[in-house]
């Protein structure tokens, strides 16, 4: 079933994926038919942790910062990641 679904794709996206397979972009059609989906998992996955931000700001859960507060919050974030980049 799944391969039927596979083979009913409209020509223009047929036509675009046997081209991306000629450039060399994908080695198959199933490669990119394969990359397609795992955007689309992508997307729903961003969707999702959009819905649930929208969800904590209409519900308040969420923190306000000055100007000062934000600079401190953004130093300990970046902090962990300058210790990875600093040769020891």
């Amino acid at each position: 079933m799944a391969s039927d679904m596979a083979r009913n794709l409209s020509p223009q996206v047929e036509s675009f994926i046997q081209q991306e397979v000629a450039l060399g972009t994908y080695r198959s059609r199933n490669d990119a038919i394969e990359a397609g989906v795992e955007l689309l998992r992508q997307r729903k996955a961003l969707l999702d942790r959009l819905d649930e931000g929208r969800r904590q700001l209409d519900e308040g859960e969420y923190e306000v910062y000055d100007d000062e507060g934000l600079r401190q919050l953004f130093e300990q974030l970046i902090a962990p990641a300058e210790c990875k980049l600093t040769p020891q």
